[in-house]
């Protein structure tokens, strides 16, 4: 009789410790306890920890786990935040969110949509699945709400944990994951366009060209050598014509000289110069100077070049 006293005590503590494990692992198909999401807050605490889903390591699922909002708020907004799996088959799906500051303290508050039981938060510090919410298979998601701070918390990071569950009523064989998601008070500042540096347009004076002269009809050079050469571009009334366009050519001897630039604008006194360059052949060359006025009218000029050797 004592003996079998004993068995009946044995049996009802074995049942006892057994009702209080059971009880713990069913307990959170309805919600995870605060403190899950992985954030530094949390001490990158999940249920991935010791003693409870930790069959398999963080993350290592197949599944594809996400948390998306706005990447801009404004102070005191309300924002909808989406949690969401994807490429999963399992039959049951839970979450916890929680919103951290650059500095991992918590930021603005969470709270369920209207209406729905899929989701429930204490504090509004965290949020998470609700038993319901926990009942979906396949590719899970939850839209909850978070109001945005008033004074605005610049970066804010949104991190979450999910459980991918077979729904075999324990804590065994279970995928645990991680994600985040930032949203932040300041917008990107924008790209800005570099802006093309406008070509200079020469000046045009009101000095219609009319007449065109050099400071030398004829230039001497050695093999090799450059001198320059001034042209003046005058109006009728002897005025200067600034910003007028002459144009250079070498007409004949092309082989014995170079010209340092084929078009030349005319300053303020009405004057451009030109560089020209004896080549290594001796003999005589024709460097044409133009002018054209407004009405196309062409006004002429040139030098005549002689090389030598010494």
């Amino acid at each position: 009789m004592r003996n079998c006293f004993k068995m009946a005590v044995y049996v009802v503590l074995v049942i006892g410790i057994m009702g209080i494990g059971v009880s713990t692992l069913f307990a959170y198909s309805s919600g995870p306890p605060d403190g899950r999401t992985g954030s530094p807050a949390d001490s990158l605490q999940t249920c991935n920890d010791t003693g409870c889903h930790n069959n398999y390591a963080l993350n290592s699922g197949s599944a594809a786990f996400s948390v998306s909002a706005p990447g801009i708020y404004t102070p005191g907004e309300i924002l909808s935040v989406s949690i969401a799996f994807g490429n999963s088959s399992t039959a049951k799906h839970g979450f916890e969110l929680s919103a951290l500051d650059t500095n991992n303290n918590h930021v603005g508050t969470f709270s369920s949509v209207d209406g729905d039981g899929n989701t429930q938060t204490n504090n509004g510090d965290y949020i998470k699945h609700t038993s319901a919410g926990s009942s979906q298979s396949g590719n899970a998601s939850w839209n909850v709400n978070w109001t945005a701070p008033a004074d605005g918390e610049g970066v804010v990071t949104f991190y979450a944990a999910g459980n991918e569950a077979n729904g075999d009523g324990t804590n065994q064989s279970d995928y645990i994951y991680t994600t985040t998601a930032q949203s932040t008070t300041t917008a990107a500042t924008p790209t800005t366009t570099p802006t093309a540096t406008p070509i200079a347009t020469p000046t045009i004076s009101e000095c219609e060209p009319a007449v065109i002269a050099l400071d030398a009809k004829k230039l001497n050079l050695k093999l090799g050598e450059s001198k320059t050469v001034t042209v003046t571009v005058s109006g009728s009334d002897d005025c200067k014509s600034e910003g007028a366009t002459v144009t250079a050519a070498v007409k004949t001897g092309k082989k014995r000289v170079t010209i340092d630039a084929a078009t030349a604008t005319t300053d303020a006194n009405g004057q451009a110069t030109f560089t020209i360059t004896a080549g290594q052949k001796k003999g005589n060359s024709k460097v044409v100077f133009t002018v054209e006025d407004s009405e196309g009218e062409v006004y002429t000029t040139f030098v005549i070049v002689k090389i030598r050797k010494k």
